[in-house]
Parts: C-alpha cells; sequence; structure tokens
C-alpha cells in the first residue's frame, strides 16, 4: 500500500496552485495523496511568507500538527521556507523536513527520503495538476512568477524573484485542458497579471485573454492582480471585446496620498486612480472594482490618512480588502522612519472597513431584483440550500449567493434572481 501524504496550502491563490503542483509531482512520484491528514504518513504545509500575520500562521499550523500527531512526518515548503530555509531547518524542530520552492528539481525525491522510501524511490513524471483545491467548476491558473515593481513594502520579490512570464501557448493549451474537463471559470494569476510579457518586451495580456476568450466552451475568464500602473487601454479593449472575460478589475491602489505612493515606489496618485476607474467604468457600466488599501505605511500621518479615506469615497470600489503595514525584514520600507503605531494602522484600518462596508452593501441593495449566473460551490448540509458566486464574486475574497434550491450540484451553472441581502452575500432563487 502507497505511503501517503496531505498538503496543507496557506496564503493567497498563487499557493494554491503551488499545492495543486506538488499534489500532481507526489502522485507521479508513488505516493498517495489523502484530503484527511489523520490518515497521511506526511503532512506539508504550504506556507506564506509575505507578512507577519501570514508567517505566524504557518508557524502556528506546524506545531498544531505535531501536536495532534507527534508520530507522523512534517515537512514545511513554500514562501516562508524559501526566504528563511537555513533558520527554520536550525530552529523548528517540529518539522522533519524544510524545502523552498515547491518546482525546484528535487522536491519528490526529498519528501519521499522524508517518509522512508529512500531519496531515489521518487521518479519523475508529469506535472498536470488533476486535483484541483478550488469549489468544482473553478481553477485558477498562473500566468507568470515573480515580480518586477519593487513596491517598498513587498517582500514578494525576495522570495520569488524577478518576473517570469509564461509562454502564451502554454497557457492556452493549460486552459483548453481545463475547459475540457468541465471547468466554467478561469482565474488568471500572477504577483501581478498586468505585467504579463513585459519581461519579454512589451505587455501580453491583452493578446492573452483573447487567445482564452476564443477557446469553445461555456465559461468566465476572470482576471486578478493587475497592477494600476501598468493597465492599458488595450487590456480593456480586449476585456470590452468577449462577453466571456469579465468586466471585473482588481485594482490593488493601495493609498490615496501621492507623499505615500511615492514612498510606495507608485508611480500614480489618486487623481490617476481615479481617472483609470472612470475610464473602466465608462466602457464598462456594469465594472466591478475590487481594490486592496494599506494603512500605517512608515511617515503616514492624520492628512495623509484623510486622504486616503477621501480616495475610497470618490473611488467607491464594490470590494476592498484593507491591511495594516507590515515591516518586512529586507524591503526598503522597513528602514524608513517615522513608523506609525500598530495600534494607530489598525484603528484606521477598522475605520476603512467600517466604511466599505457601507459602500458594500450599498451597491449589492441595488443587484436586488437582477438576474444573473451563478456557479455553485457546495451544498448547505440539511437545509435545502447551495451556496455559490456570481460573476461578480471573486473566490474565497468577495461575497456569496445563497440560493433556495436542493436540486443543483456545485460545479453547475444556474440562473438566479437576486431576492436580498444577508450582509456581504445576496440571497435567491433558481429560475426556470
Amino acid at each position: 500500500m502507497s505511503l501517503s501524504f496531505y498538503i496543507e496550502s496557506l496564503g493567497c491563490a498563487k499557493n494554491q496552485v503551488e499545492s495543486e503542483h506538488a499534489i500532481a509531482v507526489l502522485e507521479a512520484s508513488g505516493l498517495a495523496w489523502t484530503d484527511d491528514p489523520a490518515a497521511a504518513d506526511c503532512l506539508l504545509v504550504n506556507t506564506c511568507g509575505f507578512i507577519a500575520s501570514a508567517k505566524q500562521e504557518s508557524i502556528d499550523s506546524i506545531l498544531d500538527f505535531r501536536r495532534r500527531f507527534p508520530d507522523k512526518k512534517i515537512v514545511l515548503v513554500g514562501c516562508l521556507a524559501m526566504r528563511y530555509r537555513e533558520d527554520l531547518e536550525r530552529e523548528l524542530g517540529e518539522a522533519d523536513g524544510v524545502w523552498g520552492n515547491i518546482r525546484d528539481p528535487g522536491f519528490p525525491e526529498f519528501v519521499a527520503g522524508i517518509v522512508g522510501l529512500g531519496k531515489n524511490a521518487a521518479a519523475s513524471g508529469p506535472a498536470e495538476r488533476r486535483r484541483l483545491l478550488s469549489y468544482p467548476g473553478s481553477v485558477y491558473v498562473k500566468i507568470a512568477e515573480g515580480c518586477a515593481n519593487r513596491c517598498t513594502y513587498c517582500a514578494i520579490p525576495l522570495i520569488r524573484g524577478g518576473l517570469r512570464s509564461r509562454l502564451r501557448g502554454d497557457v492556452v493549451r493549460e486552459v483548453r485542458g481545463f475547459l475540457e474537463r468541465g471547468i466554467h471559470e478561469v482565474n488568471l494569476i500572477a504577483q501581478d497579471t498586468s505585467s504579463f510579457g513585459l519581461d519579454r518586451g512589451e505587455s501580453e495580456l491583452a493578446a492573452l485573454i483573447s487567445e482564452v476568450a476564443g477557446l469553445p466552451g461555456d465559461f468566465w475568464v476572470r482576471l486578478l492582480y493587475i497592477h494600476p500602473d501598468h493597465f492599458t487601454a488595450e487590456l480593456l479593449d480586449a476585456v470590452r471585446s468577449s462577453p466571456k472575460i469579465l468586466p471585473y478589475f482588481d485594482l490593488p491602489f493601495q493609498h490615496g496620498s501621492s507623499s505615500i505612493l511615492r514612498a510606495m515606489n507608485r508611480r500614480g496618485d489618486a487623481d490617476s486612480y481615479a481617472a483609470l476607474a472612470d475610464s473602466i467604468r465608462s466602457a464598462l457600466p456594469e465594472a466591478v472594482i475590487r481594490t486592496t488599501f494599506l494603512t500605517g505605511f512608515p511617515g503616514e500621518n492624520e492628512d495623509d490618512f484623510d486622504r486616503l479615506l477621501a480616495f475610497q469615497e470618490r473611488l467607491r470600489p464594490q470590494w476592498a480588502g484593507v491591511f495594516a503595514f507590515s515591516p518586512e525584514e529586507g524591503t526598503q520600507a522597513f528602514k524608513l522612519r517615522p513608523r506609525v503605531p500598530g495600534k494607530t494602522a489598525r484603528k484606521r484600518k477598522a475605520a476603512l472597513e467600517e466604511r466599505q462596508t457601507e459602500i458594500t452593501a450599498a451597491w449589492l441593495d441595488s443587484l436586488v431584483g437582477r438576474k444573473t449566473d451563478v456557479l455553485v460551490e457546495e451544498r448547505v448540509e440539511g437545509e435545502d440550500l447551495v451556496l455559490g458566486r456570481a460573476w461578480f464574486q471573486a473566490p474565497e475574497v468577495d461575497g456569496l449567493v445563497v440560493v433556495r434550491d436542493s436540486s443543483v450540484y456545485p460545479g453547475e451553472k444556474i440562473r438566479v434572481l437576486i431576492e436580498g441581502r444577508a450582509g456581504v452575500d445576496l440571497k435567491g432563487g433558481v429560475l426556470p
């Protein structure tokens, strides 16, 4: 009987793709995947090393696994391991092994050696992602690795290196394979999707999504992580050109103060970013904008924060995530002074979130009475309800649609009448 492994995937969607790749290569090497950690011989924790809270979650997961499963093998992989491998090998005795990038040669052999098969027992095999950790009907496709933007607060280039775009043809072939398996939603991701192709000379994102949208089938294409400084008119034209490409724009604007944006190494300002949003909404009146805001960046004073609040009100994004600054060693912002007290950063974060709740609620209320397609994610046990997402709701980060029906199944796309709102979720019924 094959030795088995379980993988705990932490952090972002990009990490999830890496976890799915790990499952593929380890299964090709003779190990058996299980979705039950109690049944596994080896537990892999695919970590996040982006900010302090994510790093702590990764460490806590390993400590929890060691407490619950004292006799199992535990392997630490992913971003945290890439960034601090030597320190973790020296100080984290709860882990039986530490490996950085899952895609580096030797990863299957390393895991095989940890579980006792011997390092030479694992053979190389294909790495096609057959097992997906997404909800049925949805998939993430990573189009590039690394980042060249050098935002002063971000540790991603330290961990993942510079931008390395995949070949367009390889991405299209991968998407075609998923569509042939019945996928209805393709989420294109990278550290910055708008930079796709820039390492080869020019942006290729518009051309890529046009090629993907030209594939046969009934599916959505969603773009995530679009750096606003690289947004192009060609990209907007490409989104307008096909109903398959969702008018969902994930644009991390981060701030509304020019001085803070300069310190972040951002080229735009509140006026140019608001103008970008206006141009998108003018071209696509149904467009949905998701953004992120960062509070407590070094030097942020009350005037800067007031400018951020004013920018939020001017932008009125349908969805927004708010983060307090995390000083990451090795980044330029780590050295900047004066630092904003953590309590102040968190208070400002709460104020933005409170206002965003009101903005989002008002927009969701405006959707009541509309008809929309919904991708079913899961059934609610014991009730005649299913949970799903409409096109304007990205996986994991936005709200859901709660649908009164017991006859549909996860992975189906259904037509729904929106009947009401509950918090950040919508309620509806299936249309014939």
